[in-house]
């Protein structure tokens, strides 16, 4: 039997991705108190803010003029966005903290099970998506890859321009031993000079009383890629949407999981 060169490229990808995951041990500790702080010491009082909020929207919002309910719908909604921005904040930090299992992965499917969690609210925003063709298996993990691609998408249906329904593209080239993932959409797009910017943590370059990411998003894209040996780019013009690149390993059809 003929060795197959690319799972060679397997076991120096995992390799690679040990030697990052030794590296990262030290900082993984201050990870973790960090983690715990954020989970215990700021989650539990956000709580209780966010809980006895929601009882005076319940219980006493009729007995309040009009702007007295809307600054306690203010008070409500700003602890819920806090709460998903350290639930974020949370999933970042607790990336690569273990050793990642590379392994062949039928790409198609993975995307499917994103798009499926993606129908109630494409039907709300009357968004579309397109993803044709006959996706290869990549080296990678199930879960960093359903991140990056719900990231991505929820991405693109978050930074939309006022009245256009947004439309997002799937596909993909094979580049050698790469696959390279492009999803492309029609959204209010980023100046070329930010296109690195875009993927620092806590980075939000869309209008703050428009668009409600937290700036973790593709922060997440790209530690995620990173971790499988991969990379991601971004090319976009203001005001004309933006093209995510996302490269991968193409898997031997042999190690299929």
């Amino acid at each position: 039997v003929v060795p197959d060169p690319r799972d060679a490229r397997i076991d120096e990808l995992e390799e690679r991705v040990r030697q990052r995951t030794q590296d990262l041990e030290v900082r993984n500790q201050d990870l973790e108190a960090f983690s715990y702080s954020v989970s215990h010491d700021l989650r539990a009082p956000l709580r209780g803010v966010t809980g006895f909020a929601q009882i005076l929207v319940e219980r006493y919002s009729d007995r309040l003029d009009e702007k007295g309910a809307h600054y306690l719908d203010n008070i409500v909604t700003a602890g819920q966005q806090m709460d998903r921005l350290i639930g974020e904040l949370l999933s970042y930090s607790r990336l690569g903290r273990k050793t990642i299992d590379l392994v062949a992965i039928a790409l198609g499917p993975v995307l499917k099970q994103v798009l499926t969690t993606l129908e109630v609210r494409l039907a709300e925003c009357g968004g579309h998506i397109e993803c044709r063709g006959e996706w290869p298996q990549v080296v990678g993990n199930q879960t960093l890859l359903e991140q990056i691609f719900a990231n991505l998408l929820d991405n693109a249906l978050t930074y939309v321009r006022a009245g256009v329904a947004p439309h997002i593209e799937l596909s993909f080239a094979l580049e050698g031993e790469e696959i390279v993932v492009c999803v492309a959409d029609n959204g209010i797009g980023i100046a070329p000079e930010h296109a690195e910017k875009a993927f620092a943590i806590f980075q939000r370059l869309g209008p703050a009383n428009r668009h409600t990411g937290t700036g973790i998003g593709l922060a997440t894209v790209r530690k995620s890629a990173e971790l499988m040996g991969g990379q991601v780019r971004l090319e976009s013009e203001l005001g004309s949407g933006s093209r995510f690149f996302v490269h991968l390993c193409v898997a031997s059809p042999q190690k299929e999981k």
